[in-house]
């Protein structure tokens, strides 16, 4: 019985082995539509995230298929919030298009209830790492996940410290070390 128990485990051991091979395989081998004449792609995202302005838009140029250069903007609850970057991408005619962003831009906010005088959107740099996942029908179009560290300013640490000193104000949440963002992208 333990022979027979052994050999399952490495049949499906093996089986399971080729599974990611497979999978990578098929998704690197994937024809992308020709580039336009000019060589620029363009390509408008609907998101939500600081590269984003919170909730809001981005819009990407991509002078060659790994480098993307992007401007962003929306509604970051304290007001209108922008970042602007790049982006590398390491495998851009993969399915699944991993990348590394820099951007500099909204990376923090501060929004108090009942008193607006305290309200703030902070700027700053921040970085990214992320992946692209195209449609097969149509790879111009894709969904953009991405983790995000932001390097806030000193500024923003000093306000939050004294709105906690505050007696008056009760500071229920704080921002954590990292953000993420997701969207959707269409090729223009």
């Amino acid at each position: 019985m333990r022979d027979v128990y052994l050999s399952l485990m490495r049949s499906l051991l093996g089986v399971a082995g080729f599974i990611p091979i497979l999978a990578f395989t098929q998704d690197y081998v994937q024809q992308r539509p020709a580039a336009p004449p000019s060589g620029m792609e363009w390509n408008i995202g609907l998101g939500l995230g600081i590269d984003y302005g919170g909730i809001g838009a981005q819009v990407q140029c991509r002078p060659a298929p790994p480098l993307v250069m992007f401007a962003g903007g929306g509604y970051a609850f304290a007001g209108f919030a922008y970042n602007v970057g790049a982006q590398g991408r390491i495998l851009p005619e993969a399915k699944w298009c991993p990348f590394l962003a820099a951007m500099y831009g909204y990376n923090a906010v501060i929004v108090v209830k009942g008193a607006d005088q305290y309200n703030g959107i902070y700027y700053g740099p921040s970085v990214g790492l992320g992946v692209e996942n195209h449609r097969r029908d149509n790879a111009r179009n894709f969904w953009r996940f991405e983790l995000i560290l932001p390097f806030r300013p000193q500024e923003f640490q000093d306000d939050i410290d004294a709105l906690k000193k505050n007696p008056r104000i009760e500071v229920r949440s704080e921002p954590p070390p990292f953000s993420f963002s997701i969207a959707y992208h269409f090729g223009v």
